[in-house]
């Protein structure tokens, strides 16, 4: 394991903080930084890369609520192990973020980013405040360093006073700055955008660092070496959430999706339009409120409170702004006491309940947070779900500048719902004008429409007290061992316009993406071909080694005679277009790899709890009669009288679902039975975890039973068959817990019908190729 995987792993790094430490590593791999000059380096580097200050720094340009921090302690740590450095001094645009970043390095924190490192070292923590102290000097040459200051604390724009940062120290016998000059010192610069000024740049350039390491969403210089943007941490999200949706996890979604909410241009404002868009927004605030509740009750997870953030033009009208959501006639006064006002002017109260909003309720009450152009780059609260600015207009910088505050994930991960997965804007300006500018700030930032939607309230569902009625579900344990076993198969080349390529000389850095045409050339042959793509093979994927090289050469041979080229021009195909030749081999690869993947099932000395849980459904909801609901009702309603089941209520999410419900309750035949909510039995299978639909006990057996649109089992979509596949398995290993036989039915949608007997609906059950 080399040393950026190491980190990779100790640190959880994520997919673009792994590349951005990836991309240092090849940087730094071929520069002698006590020795290259600036013009040099910037040679070797792709995409005319230029640097502003007197020496090497390097910008890596990260969407906000992918992980600045991280990386930034990734890199110390990185730099510590390969390079020897043991002086890192962090600088911070503001207040806010120097405060978060000093308790981000503290070990005793729990926000601690160095946390999960085995052998870092002990290190000083130097700041702003303690950088005085008289032994403090004597501790600095020997250990590891981290100082954290912001920028006003290096220097000001007055010039009538000596800044003590530059004042000689009897304990020093210099100065600070001075005392850093002599050492080996690494800058990292947090919001690096902020810095591009004459006197910043003199500043930083004073304390001559050796390397300097730059951080940004938005970066304004030349020297971006590795960028991930709001518009691929956007895709990224939308991707995890269509795999989570299929019943696989959410792996590489980093941040809640943008909507910008809008009305509609033929909407009629009836009275003040900001009170208009004040009410729209907290009834947002409150939907979500009430789906993070259910959320959490249902996956045991502490409750997160959702904020929502106003921003308001100046200290009076926060004020009034305030004074209106705490009144009686904003939503019966409920907000009183639980909305809190930020500005220039606040108390050291209003900071602390500030610093407080991600704590758990109720350490933290307030769910609206009021404040005037407080709030800006490096205070993000992953709570925040809701933004309402009344500053301005729509436009491009207003987005750009709001939009960081609430993208961070609460959870940590995607939850798979919409609503707890999306940070709403509220904008109320022309909505043609609203979607261009969304499009402008980054591809990907939704724009709907604001809707008069009855509000939301959650409703417990609890099990019958007929214990009876209770199925025994034996817990399950799967455990997933993956063989890396690979044999022959007829790899195929889907990429034909590969035969019509004419070989260009491409120059590539593979990180970035970027490229740089240099014509047709002529190449000289080198490595058989071949060979050079097995080679790649086993650079790019961790589970093959020199030992697989013979049967890659066979499967990467077969796909190379399909080009129907050879000699020099195969050659120059290969080394020109091996990206691309990767990108087209990987895949079907980890295909064949995910095959030999296999989950076995053991049973643990348990059975599964039936516990209350909640469903939310609108305010206005009372219980239905099963017996006297129409179809459309059917959905989304709480329906009650099943005396057969271990829940005598539901909320059905289709009208399958209730169908299913009413004939299982008529057939006497049935014991008892059971609609599973999600995640109550989870079954594991290669990509992630499977929730079936129904568990029916008979006296003969016991049934897990899914409903799938038919269309999907017809084309025998193999994400289905996959989890019908481990379905039977875990019946298996039920059946042998329980002594009484488990079957696993798939059903298509059209066999479930309310007067058919349970017998006829499965009936028509698929068969599953066992193969």
């Amino acid at each position: 394991m080399n040393i950026t995987e190491k980190l990779t792993k100790e640190l959880s790094l994520r997919k673009p903080q792994e590349l951005s430490l990836i991309k240092l590593d090849a940087i730094l791999s071929g520069v002698k930084l006590d020795r290259d000059k600036l013009e040099d380096i910037e040679a070797r580097l792709v995409g005319n890369v230029k640097f502003d200050t007197e020496f090497p720094s390097f910008t890596f340009a990260l969407a906000t609520g992918v992980g600045k921090t991280r990386l930034m302690a990734a890199m110390i740590a990185y730099l510590y192990y390969t390079k020897g450095l043991k002086d890192f001094f962090i600088l911070t645009p503001g207040e806010t973020i120097y405060t978060k970043t000093i308790d981000n390095f503290t070990p005793s924190s729990k926000k601690y980013v160095l946390d999960g490192l085995t052998d870092f070292p002990m290190f000083n923590l130097i700041t702003g405040e303690n950088y005085t102290y008289a032994n403090f000097g004597n501790q600095l040459f020997d250990a590891v360093n981290i100082y954290v200051f912001n920028i006003q604390k290096i220097f000001n724009e007055r010039t009538d006073v000596e800044f003590r940062f530059h004042r000689y120290q009897e304990t020093l016998g210099s100065s600070f700055a001075e005392l850093l000059q002599q050492k080996d010192l690494v800058i990292l610069m947090d919001e690096s955008h902020r810095y591009r000024g004459v006197k910043s740049i003199k500043a930083i350039n004073h304390l001559k660092p050796e390397l300097g390491l730059e951080f940004t969403a938005t970066p304004i210089s030349d020297n971006v070496v590795y960028s991930y943007t709001l518009g691929d941490a956007i895709n990224d999200s939308k991707k995890a959430l269509a795999s989570l949706h299929n019943g696989n996890g959410a792996k590489g979604g980093y941040i809640k999706i943008p909507y910008v909410i809008a009305r509609s241009d033929d909407y009629t404002y009836k009275g003040d339009l900001e009170l208009v868009k004040l009410e729209d927004g907290i009834r947002r605030h409150r939907e979500k409120k009430a789906l993070i509740e259910a959320y959490c009750k249902n996956n045991k997870l502490p409750f997160v409170l959702p904020v929502t953030l106003l921003t308001t033009k100046n200290i009076q009208h926060a004020k009034d702004v305030k004074a209106l959501i705490e009144s009686d006639s904003f939503f019966d006064g409920y907000y009183k006491d639980k909305t809190l006002l930020v500005t220039s002017e606040s108390e050291v109260d209003s900071i602390n309940q500030l610093l407080r909003l991600e704590e758990p309720y109720p350490v933290n009450k307030n769910e609206i947070v009021v404040h005037v152009d407080k709030l800006k780059e490096g205070w993000d609260v992953k709570n925040v779900y809701t933004i309402i600015p009344f500053r301005a207009s729509i436009s491009k910088t207003l987005i750009e500048q709001t939009i960081g505050r609430g993208l961070r994930l609460p959870f940590g991960e995607l939850s798979g719902v919409e609503e707890l997965d999306s940070l709403d804007i509220i904008s109320h300006d022309n909505f043609a004008r609203v979607i261009a500018v969304a499009h402008e700030v980054a591809e990907g930032i939704g724009v709907k429409k604001a809707e008069k939607k009855e509000e939301l309230k959650t409703v417990e569902i609890k099990p019958t007290g007929n214990k009876k009625l209770w199925i025994k579900i034996p817990a399950v344990e799967a455990k997933v061992y993956s063989s890396n076993k690979l044999e022959f198969f007829p790899i195929k080349l889907r990429l034909e316009e590969l035969k019509k390529i004419k070989p260009r000389m491409v120059k590539t850095d593979i990180v970035s993406r970027q490229t740089e045409d240099a014509g047709e050339v002529e190449i000289k042959e080198e490595i058989n071909p071949v060979n050079r793509i097995v080679r790649l093979i086993i650079l790019e994927m961790s589970e093959f080694d020199i030992s697989f090289k013979a049967i890659l050469q066979k499967i990467v041979k077969h796909y190379l005679d399909q080009l129907q080229v050879t000699g020099k021009e195969l050659s120059k195909l290969v080394k020109l277009h091996e990206q691309t030749i990767l990108n087209d081999i990987l895949p079907q690869l980890q295909e064949k790899l995910q095959e030999q993947t296999r989950i076995k099932f053991g049973v643990l000395d348990e059975q599964l709890p039936f516990e209350p849980y909640l469903k939310v459904v609108k305010v206005s909801a009372v219980p239905l009669d099963k017996d006297e609901v129409s179809e459309a009702e059917s959905r989304g309603n709480i329906i009650k009288g099943y005396d057969k089941s271990v829940y005598p209520a539901y909320v059905f999410d289709s009208t399958q679902e209730k169908l299913l419900a009413d004939s299982l309750e008529r057939d006497k035949s049935v014991v008892s039975w059971l609609r599973l909510r999600n995640g109550q039995l989870p079954i594991k299978y290669i990509y992630g975890n499977y929730n079936p639909d129904f568990i029916v006990e008979r006296k003969d057996a016991n049934y897990l039973v899914e409903v799938k649109d038919k269309s999907k089992l017809d084309k025998k979509d193999p994400e289905v068959l996959e989890k019908a596949k481990q379905a039977e398995e875990w019946c298996k290993i039920a059946s042998g817990a329980t002594n009484k036989q488990w079957i696993y039915k798939l059903l298509p949608h059209t066999a479930v019908s309310r007067i058919n007997s349970f017998d006829a609906i499965i009936s028509s059950a698929y068969k599953i190729d066992k193969k």
